[in-house]
């Protein structure tokens, strides 16, 4: 137990995070009741425990949580969404391969751009970044201490999730989908 508790701290201590959220006002609100089909596809590449991530999400979401002195009560469970993912996965990649940590992408793309390059039609979004030498516990563990990024995972709003890893760079896009198309 105490390897376990040293691996989770030294996690806590070598992880940055960092957050965003937006809404999409150009897009029509989904319709009450009517919920768009999930992109279930996965990208290879990306080397996940999407099974893991999932459950460690939605464990959160179905008791609900505080998020720093914000008692966030329990919400639906997300869904895994292969856009999302692929996403997560380029932007992790791109801040790895191009040395720099933020939301907004050198060439000045933003979280809402590149789901809409990866094709996910949203009208609502999160992102979440994280950076160290993190497993898929510690990574989320990282995000439920952080109250902006505990904050994005327990919305409501959100109906899917993806999350991407290249070498010690994390992204998880959190989405709406959009019925108008």
């Amino acid at each position: 137990m105490p390897g376990k508790i040293m691996r989770i701290a030294t996690a806590l201590m070598a992880v940055i995070i960092y957050c965003s959220c937006t809404k999409k006002t150009d897009l029509a609100l989904d319709e009450p009741g009517k919920t768009p089909p999930a992109d279930t596809s996965v990208v290879p590449e990306n080397k996940v425990d999407r099974n893991a991530l999932l459950l460690l999400v939605n464990g959160l979401r179905s008791r609900g949580c505080n998020c720093g002195t914000e008692q966030m009560p329990a919400v639906s469970p997300v869904t895994w969404n292969g856009l999302l993912e692929r996403a997560a996965y380029d932007h992790s990649k791109d801040m790895v391969l191009n040395k720099y940590f933020d939301h907004t992408g050198l060439n000045g793309s933003t979280p809402g751009a590149r789901l809409d390059a990866a094709g996910y039609k949203w009208n609502y979004y999160g992102e979440n970044i994280a950076t160290g030498s993190l497993d898929e516990q510690a990574v989320i563990l990282g995000w439920l201490n952080s109250p902006k990024h505990c904050h994005n995972m327990m919305d409501a709003k959100f109906t899917e999730i993806g999350i991407g890893r290249y070498n010690n760079d994390w992204t998880m896009e959190l989405g709406r989908r959009s019925i108008a198309n």
